[in-house]
């Protein structure tokens, strides 16, 4: 679900480029409605990396917690 995300974002962007592209040269969309589209791509970002902070948050606390029992192991290990 995150990569079908990754690339309609990536795709919009690219569509958004072309018409700014076309804008500069006499143009088909209007500034309103480029600005919006930046917007909205804007928001798709930080939406996105927001989804993938919490995704390495979470696998960071998992990571952690298996280390915390691995060195619990290894202090019962060394004291035997």
């Amino acid at each position: 679900m995150q990569k079908v995300a990754i690339v309609f974002l990536v795709l919009f962007g690219l569509y958004l480029f072309v018409q700014i592209i076309r804008k500069m040269l006499g143009g088909s969309w209007t500034t309103e409605e480029i600005i919006l589209g930046l917007l909205i791509f804007n928001l798709g970002c930080i939406f996105t990396v927001g989804i993938m902070v919490a995704q390495l948050k979470s696998d960071h606390n998992h990571l952690k917690g298996q280390f915390k029992s691995l060195a619990k192991d290894f202090k019962l290990f060394v004291k035997k």
